[in-house]
């Protein structure tokens, strides 16, 4: 694993995190919410993800 993707993943959960916090205390549901976490991770990886491999 590239070191830019290990990057995006952590700073994608830690958004993740951020925003799993901020809606579970706007509608309280814990379930739903921690949801974000990975697709935040994802998301912060996807650009080395999906670039080619021969760059």
């Amino acid at each position: 694993m590239m070191a830019q993707m290990r990057h995006g993943l952590i700073i994608g959960a830690i958004v993740g995190a951020a925003l799993t916090a901020f809606m579970y205390y706007h509608n309280g549901n814990l379930l739903v919410d921690i949801i974000m976490i990975p697709i935040g991770a994802i998301m912060g990886a996807a650009p080395w993800l999906l670039k080619p491999k021969d760059e």
